[in-house]
Order: structure tokens, then C-alpha cells, then sequence
């Protein structure tokens, strides 16, 4: 079910006795469990009846769940990244996993059990295909731009403040869908303009910190363009925040990719919303995907896309190291900008 749909059972009463809380969105996984917590527990008494456990054994999960509430209907058990549910292998985990899915057809009604995972369960154990199989999986994906509209002005309407669709869009591109950081920068934005009431596009790019797919999308703009200095610059921004040559290059094959598909799909005079929809693009990174896709032939694409592939094989093989890696493929990418431009 979507968290969405989970809210429903929420508000309608009609809640489950396990849940699989998974996807890439935190955020709205936080609050989705806070409102359950809040729905279920008496307020005072909610250290008495809820159980968060990290690292716990099965017989410790049964024991948290078979314990009496008291004075509430149900209590709330939370076990947070649960070695059976997450990639690579536990020492005895499938005894483990086997113990509790035999467990949950018995749970008591008394007791709400949430298997809380920070990113994806592994889809590979046997305990993940239990849960969904139960229909016990709440997915939490990332927000689309009208669902992120709703929410910054809900968190803006207390300030006074407001943003349009096109601003709220570009924050989403600029910053990346991620709700916490979000958050921080909505309340940059707001302190920012003052006294203005809306937020408007050229706020977000005076203020906000631009996310790792907006910096590539700029780079590959400057070298399309052929401006190597820009470019570098651009990654002189992105490895003092953190990043690294390997994460930034995976990206740019990433880029490389998808605008190789737009451009072949443009030249063949398909359908490019089929493309953006196969390859998640949210509309407003997909225009600005689509515009970069037109810029260049889709051969010379299909060929950049390529070296792109080299130049990452060059790094995990050995034979270069990852900063001169990314600095040739850069300068092949923008030699070619500059010979068109000429």
C-alpha cells in the first residue's frame, strides 16, 4: 500500500497488526510512524506501551509483542533495520526469519508490529516476500512535484509565506526530493525574502545548495556547451561538499544514458513522455533532460555514453586513477562542444 493509503487506515481505525515500512522517502516514514504512535497510544503513556528494538533477536521481537498494554487497546513494537530484512547475510537469520513469519500468524491483536527500514527491505529474503505477500508493505516514494507543492506551503503557511508550482518544482530539481533537507531549506527561503510573501524561482538559486543530479545537469550544460573552466568549477563545488570522482562520474553515465535515450527517441519521432516515465523522471528534471538531449546528436550521444562506461571500467580496473579518469572524459565531452560551437 502507499503511505497514503496508510493514513487512510489511520483515520478510518482500521489498522493491521504488522507492517513493512520501506522506500526512499524518510521523511514522511518518520511522520507516518509518529502518527500511528500517536493514534494508538494514550498520551502520557506512551513509554509504557511502545518498544523501539535495533539488533534484537526474534524471541526479543515475540517477547516486545506478546507483552499486555496497559491502559490502551494496543501497544506499539518498532524494529528498526531487522538483519533478515536487509541485504547480505546474518548469522543464523533464517532460523530467525522462519521463527517469525510463524510468528505472525499468531500475533496477538494486542500489539502493533513495525518493521521500520531505513531505505528498501531486501526483496531477495524470504521475510520481505512474507510481508508483502500479507500485504503488510507501506511504501514511502519520493513526492511528486504537485505533492511537494502541498506540503512546502503547509510548512510555509505558519510563516506567512507561500511558493508557486514552478518555484516548488525547481526547489525539487535544485535540492533533490529528499523532505529533510527539504525542510531546511523552506525555512532558508522563507528568512530569506523578508517581508515578501512568495517564493519565487530566483530565491532558490540565490540560497539553495544544489544537489548532486542539479550540479551534473549544470556541468554537462557547460560542457555541452564547451566551457571546460565552468565545468570545473562545478566540480571543485562538488568535491569540497563531499562527493567523490567515482559517485559523480557514475552520475554523469547515468545522465549520459538517459538523455541517449531521449535523443533516439526523439530522432525516431516516438513518444519521449513513454522514455521519461520508463526511466522515473519527474516533469521538471525531464524538460531540462529533454532540452540537453536536443543539443547534441544522438550518435555522438550513444558515443559519449560509451566512454563514460570506459572511463568507469578504467577506474575499477586499475589502470587510472579516479580524478584523472573524470578530468579526460570531461575535457573529450567539452572538445567536442567547443567543435561545434566553432
Amino acid at each position: 500500500m502507499t503511505w497514503k493509503e496508510f493514513y487512510a487506515q489511520i483515520k478510518e481505525g482500521a489498522l493491521e497488526g504488522v507492517y513493512l515500512f520501506a522506500g526512499p522517502e524518510e521523511y514522511v516514514k518518520r511522520e507516518a510512524l509518529e502518527a500511528l504512535a500517536r493514534a494508538i497510544l494514550p498520551e502520557g503513556m506512551e513509554a509504557l506501551n511502545r518498544a523501539d528494538l535495533e539488533g534484537a533477536s526474534a524471541a526479543q521481537i515475540i517477547d516486545a509483542a506478546e507483552t499486555l498494554p496497559l491502559l490502551c487497546a494496543r501497544r506499539l513494537v518498532i524494529v528498526r533495520d531487522w538483519a533478515p530484512l536487509c541485504p547480505g547475510k546474518a548469522r543464523g537469520e533464517d532460523d530467525e526469519a522462519a521463527r517469525m513469519i510463524a510468528y505472525l500468524d499468531r500475533a496477538p491483536e494486542s500489539c502493533i508490529v513495525v518493521f521500520y527500514m531505513r531505505g528498501e527491505a531486501d526483496g531477495r529474503k524470504k521475510l520481505t516476500s512474507a510481508l508483502k505477500k500479507r500485504g503488510a508493505e507501506v511504501r514511502f516514494e519520493a513526492l511528486t512535484d504537485a505533492e511537494i507543492l502541498r506540503w512546502a506551503n503547509a510548512q510555509l503557511k505558519p510563516l506567512g509565506k507561500s511558493i508557486s508550482q514552478q518555484a516548488a518544482s525547481h526547489l525539487a530539481f535544485t535540492a533533490g526530493r529528499d523532505l529533510t533537507r527539504l525542510c531546511a531549506e523552506i525555512d532558508k527561503l522563507a528568512d530569506y525574502i523578508g517581508a515578501r510573501k512568495e517564493i519565487q524561482v530566483d530565491d532558490i538559486e540565490a540560497v539553495v545548495s544544489p544537489s548532486l543530479e542539479f550540479s551534473v545537469f549544470e556541468m554537462l550544460d557547460f560542457l555541452f556547451a564547451g566551457d571546460l573552466t565552468r565545468a570545473e568549477r562545478s566540480l571543485n563545488v562538488l568535491l569540497r561538499d563531499g562527493q567523490n570522482c567515482v559517485g559523480i562520474l557514475a552520475m554523469l553515465v547515468r545522465q549520459l544514458r538517459m538523455l541517449t535515450h531521449l535523443a533516439l527517441c526523439q530522432r525516431a519521432g516516438g513518444n519521449a513522455a513513454s522514455v521519461e516515465k520508463a526511466l522515473k523522471l519527474h516533469p521538471y528534471a525531464a524538460k531540462r533532460a529533454a532540452r540537453q538531449a536536443r543539443q547534441m546528436d544522438a550518435d555522438e550521444l550513444s558515443r559519449l555514453y560509451t566512454q563514460a562506461v570506459d572511463a568507469d571500467f578504467a577506474i575499477k580496473s586499475g589502470r587510472l586513477r579516479d580524478s584523472e579518469a573524470l578530468q579526460f572524459f570531461m575535457l573529450q565531452i567539452a572538445s567536442r562542444g567547443t567543435k561545434r560551437s566553432v
